[in-house]
């Protein structure tokens, strides 16, 4: 399998924004931030183009919509599953080459763990006790409206801040750059646009505001482009997939050695069992008695 990596010798211009594109993103989710705290009355008036008074957010009950969220939850828990079976197959069969080259999957395996699973359930969303707009007041709940990086003051179970679902489908985006350079630009705007429905999906079933998905969208953009610089970004990152495979390579023949080792350890064992089980030869004394 033949993939193009983000490594590649053509370069922005020296001196300008495209070279630090870090950067870029940390100023964008702070800008953003600064916007929604400052006038938190954004997040409460993009919600109710979707509220219905005495009706909630009618979205959340139309079955195509649910769909849609159900396809955005299962494609990266199925991407998930290929990368952990790409694994297993090397592990199986270590003589050959490895699905996926090891730093593709060490990359994307990094940023689940460490975006979605780490920073936003682990982090985020324990220490920020923002309600959902269907759980506030403005919206026929019981909850006060909380702003973008504000802590509640109180324990609130299901919590908004940031967008979970919305920072799991951004992780999807870098795909985009491990594709023949003809399709980047294709595959870039389809991943983008599928992440933007998504979270416009979630405004939409009133779980999430407008902040929730745009600074998850901004902090999970910061991620990528800093793992991409570790993964793929530093001289001599290259030989990394080399190496990786060397070592997958010889724990694969590890575990082959150990599996036959305890099949023929059983195997002796087994054979020894019926001498051990069986009952002791009678003598005449013992017939004639």
């Amino acid at each position: 399998m033949v993939m193009v990596y983000v490594t590649q010798d053509v370069r922005a211009p020296r001196g300008t924004f495209q070279e630090k594109p870090l950067l870029i993103a940390l100023l964008v989710t702070l800008t953003l931030s600064a916007i929604f705290v400052t006038f938190p009355q954004i997040d409460i008036a993009v919600s109710r183009l979707f509220y219905v008074e005495g009706r909630g957010f009618p979205a959340s009950k139309m079955t195509a919509l649910n769909t849609f969220r159900a396809f955005g939850q299962y494609f990266p828990l199925t991407l998930t599953i290929v990368l952990v079976f790409g694994l297993v197959l090397k592990l199986i069969y270590p003589s050959r080459p490895s699905l996926f080259p090891p730093r593709f999957t060490l990359y994307f395996a990094s940023l689940f763990l460490l975006g979605p699973a780490l920073l936003v359930n682990g982090i985020f969303k324990p220490i920020f006790d923002r309600p959902r707009p269907r759980s506030t007041i403005d919206f026929g709940g019981d909850d006060l409206f909380v702003h973008a990086w504000a802590f509640g003051g109180d324990f609130f179970d299901d919590r908004s801040f940031v967008s979970g679902e919305a920072a799991v489908v951004v992780c999807l985006v870098p795909l985009a750059f491990f594709v023949p350079v003809v399709w980047r630009r294709c595959v870039f705007v389809l991943l983008s646009l599928f992440a933007a429905l998504t979270a416009l999906n979630r405004i939409a079933f009133g779980a999430h505001f407008l902040s929730d998905v745009l600074i998850a969208a901004g902090l999970m953009a910061m991620l990528s482009i800093a793992l991409a610089y570790v993964f793929y970004g530093r001289k001599g990152a290259q030989a990394c997939d080399i190496k990786l495979e060397a070592e997958m390579t010889a724990l694969g023949h590890r575990l082959h050695t150990l599996r036959r080792t305890a099949l023929a350890m059983i195997s002796r064992r087994l054979s020894v069992a019926p001498l051990l089980l069986s009952p002791a030869p009678s003598t005449g004394e013992n017939d004639k008695g």
